[in-house]
């Protein structure tokens, strides 16, 4: 079934010629608004974007890297100074457990040198609420 018509004609929910022309210019307007705003972030954001995400990429392979060699070296140290001294496993073990360390270590430094890099370029406002124009 149709809706009833009111009064004047028009159905419920309809909208005369003057709003509808209202509406569609306050729309018009918004989307050019939104077209301006997007504009403006993604020509500022874009390179900075990828300047970050490509330091962070390479920062995690660093910190990977550094961390399984400290394990081999420390291993391969091990396992030279337990075949020339007989004492097999033990330094091994030892060494395993001191490059592990030393790895860990190194992470840790070159993620604090990260994070103070990071707050330096970004000011530390990342996730923050940006106010709006209008507000």
């Amino acid at each position: 079934m149709s809706d009833p018509a009111d009064k004047r004609g028009r159905r419920q929910g309809e909208m005369s010629p003057e709003e509808l022309a209202a509406f569609q210019a306050r729309v018009s307007d918004l989307d050019s608004k939104l077209d301006k705003v997007r504009e403006q972030r993604h020509v500022r954001d874009s390179d900075h974007d990828a300047e970050m995400r490509g330091r962070g990429m390479a920062y995690g392979m660093r910190m990977a890297t550094e961390l399984v060699a400290a394990v081999i070296v420390g291993g391969l140290i091990g396992y030279a100074l337990d075949w020339w001294l007989g004492t097999k496993p033990w330094l091994f073990l030892l060494f395993f457990v001191l490059g592990f360390a030393a790895g860990v270590l190194n992470v840790l430094r070159a993620y604090e040198r990260m994070q103070k890099e990071f707050n330096a370029k970004t000011g530390g406002r990342i996730g923050h609420s940006v106010p709006d124009d209008e507000d």
